[in-house]
């Protein structure tokens, strides 16, 4: 769980092939890792709009269409498409400021992890049998 925590679920799919672990085994520690990691930074960004100065940022940023575009969007699609382009940290401290409850982040993100496990999982094993093949 380490380097997933530290450098990134690619990072730590990386260091489990190199070590040799079954996907069995590596793609459940990086997805709960990931989703550990998720539900903190959804936390402390909830959190840290407590804080006088990022509060009154952040209710200058809840603009009527910031918060039309995660209604419309969702947190299922933040935490797909956003999360592709960006990576969930971001994601999830935009939904946790313009308003969106922990609750309905929750299951998003789990289901977030696993895919984005996966996809890491393929994208890493398929570069290191290319270079293995030069």
């Amino acid at each position: 769980m380490t380097p997933n925590l530290v450098l990134g679920p690619s990072a730590a799919v990386v260091v489990g092939i190199a070590a040799h672990y079954s996907p069995w085994i590596l793609l459940p520690v990086v997805t709960v890792a990931g989703y550990i990691e998720g539900l903190i930074v959804a936390w402390l960004a909830g959190e840290s709009t407590h804080i006088g100065f990022i509060g009154r940022w952040v209710a200058r940023l809840r603009t009527p269409r910031a918060v039309a575009i995660a209604n419309r969007w969702g947190v299922w699609g933040g935490l797909t498409l956003g999360c592709a382009l960006v990576g969930d940290e971001p994601i999830l401290v935009a939904l946790r400021w313009v308003g969106v409850d922990m609750r309905r982040i929750w299951l998003p993100l789990a289901v977030s992890n696993a895919v984005f496990a996966v996809i890491y999982y393929a994208i890493v094993r398929l570069g290191l049998n290319q270079v293995a093949n030069l």
